[in-house]
């Protein structure tokens, strides 16, 4: 005697071992024999597993149901990404395929954040659900410059960013037009309306001499007129206390105007910073952050800067890799001077300087 087995539709002829039959076989022929059948089978719900992520790019499934025939998974992006489309949703259908998707993540921007100081030139940026890799462009206000993540050797006061496809924008920003702070030579012998600043209007005074020179910081970040000293400008500083706080000096270009001294430390292994004024070694707070001395410059007011008085000497701590900072007792040696900022000493930005 002879069976034809079939399933019906969305199911699938398994083993007993649980293995299926030929891949979506339809129908099975079972022989009876010595009142037995040859094998045993049953049709289960065809399963069409967890949807593929190639499927929807930058999504996830969500398959509450299951993943068996009929039913539904739900397709949820990725922020930033945005659904698109008609329908959320995948049905399993009954050749163990999903059905095609009908909703797709789209990666966009949402508007981008305000600039300081600048305006935008276009209209469309004030709104969100910008595509990867749409600009917008700004335009810095007078007195600003463009500042972007990408670096730029042109000043300019236009100002790009772009939306990248982590649905975020490149950075930028406008940022205050300033001039290079005077050499220190001229320490002392100018004062500014604004600091360095654009439009700042700074006057170079000789005094004795009576020489006066006039400057101000364009937009282009330059002066009008470079600093330079005056030309019956003489003299010299008079030379550096050497052994004051325990420094002394080289100075191998003498002592005239715009001659350099090299401080260095008479006991080592210290090293010469400058202190506030009042601030001694023994008064040092560990929160304080002294700046190491590389030289003194005689100014054209025919005194040192900075001041020999403000240099003192401390312990300078090892610089190794490991745990421990210093070889010297932690009283001694100033944590502040393990992290000191080393170069020459401006006194910028106070637009004063006498």
């Amino acid at each position: 005697m002879e069976c034809a087995i079939a399933c019906k539709k969305g199911f699938v002829l398994q083993a007993s071992s649980g293995q299926y039959l030929r891949p979506l076989q339809k129908e099975i022929l079972l022989t009876c024999s010595s009142g037995r059948w040859d094998r045993a089978v049953s049709c289960v719900a065809l399963d069409c597993g967890v949807p593929d992520p190639s499927l929807v790019s930058h999504a996830t499934f969500s398959c509450s149901e299951g993943t068996t025939f009929l039913k539904r998974c739900a397709v949820s992006c990725v922020p930033p990404a945005k659904l698109q489309g008609l329908s959320p949703w995948l049905t399993c259908l009954e050749d163990g395929l999903w059905s095609l998707p009908e909703a797709y993540c789209k990666l966009e921007c949402d508007a981008p954040p305000a600039i300081p100081n600048a305006s935008s030139l276009l209209p469309r940026c004030l709104q969100g659900q910008h595509d990867v890799g749409s600009v917008c462009r700004y335009e810095c206000k007078r007195g600003y410059y463009a500042l972007e993540s990408t670096e730029r050797t042109l000043r300019t006061t236009f100002l790009k960013i772009q939306c990248l496809e982590g649905g975020t924008w490149t950075r930028g920003s406008c940022v205050p037009v300033a001039c290079e702070p005077p050499a220190p030579v001229f320490e002392g012998m100018y004062e500014c309306t604004n600091g360095f600043q654009f439009n700042s209007q700074c006057v170079l005074s000789c005094h004795r001499e009576g020489q006066r020179l006039l400057t101000r910081c364009t937009k282009e970040g330059l002066w009008t007129e470079e600093f330079r000293l005056c030309e019956k400008l003489q003299g010299e500083c008079p030379p550096p206390p050497s052994g004051l706080n325990s420094v002394e000096y080289k100075c191998e270009q003498g002592f005239g105007i715009g001659a350099v001294c090299s401080p260095s430390c008479m006991i080592p292994p210290n090293d010469p910073v400058i202190l506030p004024e009042n601030v001694t070694t023994d008064t040092l707070e560990h929160w304080m952050e002294p700046v190491k001395v590389q030289s003194i410059v005689c100014t054209g007011r025919r005194q040192w800067h900075p001041d020999p008085v403000l240099v003192h000497c401390i312990q300078s701590c090892e610089r190794n890799s490991g745990p421990k900072l210093s070889s010297f007792p932690a009283e001694r040696c100033h944590r502040s001077l393990c992290l000191f900022r080393v170069g020459k000493l401006f006194l910028a930005g106070r637009g004063r300087s006498n």
